[in-house]
């Protein structure tokens, strides 16, 4: 008989590495809120793998930055916890971009803590292959890595010999999560990240950090004030968008309302396929001053 064998992976990296990209690239399906703003990813996230005896638990962090809320230093709380947890660590590097000072600093705080670290290079595709050795050369220097793997997360390449050395190096026996267990997030959790990437997205960087999504209402078949005509299988979401300050709001309407209802329509094609049923996404814009700083606020959006 073969034993079980695991091992709990972090996912980690500056912002805009391409951490939540890989993540969904290798549980095969949309898990983490993706775009190209920086620190999209606030909390923890867990996906786990069953790959024959294997089992591979994988970490989505937020991107290591210096806090300047309360908000921010939650989500590094977020990094911090995933790093006591894990049992190995990707390091996630956009190869296009040059190593600057964060690099170097994230580098001292691996080599103290003196976990296997393996660099990513990710979004190779961007890149020439002389190029691509060069960088190789260059990382090479900061840390002694177990591995150094080539990755287009994005496109999933060069997957297949990432996968192999992470199955050869999960050692520890048995496996820590039931083979039912695909992650720890509930279904409001990832509503309220997607809805949150369709307003990232489609408003770019004109409201970038200073925005939440809170659901308000989760109607389900059955329960009072559930539209009928919504059928018996579908799901009334209502979920509130907080914004710093009421000129956000103004960009997130848009002229005649036309921008909620663009993030709203959008949205909810996105939870119809995370959800596999009928949804009905309502959406509400909130002007909430200063809720980056609020820990009350911040527990009730769970970050």
């Amino acid at each position: 008989m073969v034993e079980r064998r695991h091992a709990t992976l972090a996912i980690i990296g500056l912002p805009n590495a391409g951490k939540s990209t890989l993540l969904n690239a290798l549980l095969g399906q949309k898990l983490a809120a993706t775009s190209q703003i920086p620190q999209t990813t606030r909390t923890r996230v867990l996906g786990v793998v069953d790959r024959g005896e294997v089992q591979l638990a994988f970490l989505d962090t937020p991107g290591i930055h210096l806090p300047k809320h309360a908000l921010n230093e939650r989500m590094m709380a977020h990094v911090e916890q995933a790093l006591e947890e894990a049992d190995l660590l990707l390091w996630v590097v956009d190869a296009d971009d040059y190593l600057g000072t964060g690099e170097h600093a994230l580098a001292k705080r691996l080599r103290k803590l003196g976990r296997p670290t393996y660099l990513l290079l990710n979004k190779i595709d961007l890149l020439s292959k002389g190029r691509l050795l060069t960088k190789i050369a260059t990382y090479k220097e900061l840390l002694p890595f177990k591995e150094i793997v080539p990755i287009g997360a994005k496109m999933g390449l060069n997957l297949d010999p990432l996968w192999t050395i992470l199955e050869r190096d999960a050692t520890l026996p048995g496996w820590l999560h039931e083979e039912e267990v695909f992650t720890d997030q509930t279904e409001r959790s990832l509503a309220s990240e997607f809805i949150r990437e369709k307003v990232l997205r489609k408003t770019r960087e004109e409201v970038p950090h200073g925005v939440a999504v809170l659901i308000e209402q989760w109607l389900e078949p059955g329960q009072e004030d559930y539209p009928e005509d919504l059928g018996p299988e579908g799901v009334l979401i209502a979920a509130q968008i907080l914004v710093d300050r009421d000129g956000h709001r103004k960009i997130l309407l848009g002229s005649g309302g036309e921008m909620i209802k663009d993030i709203r329509q959008s949205a909810q094609r996105e939870l119809r396929k995370l959800l596999q049923r009928p949804v009905r996404l309502e959406l509400f814009v909130k002007v909430d001053e200063g809720w980056r700083d609020r820990p009350d606020r911040l527990d009730r959006l769970s970050i």
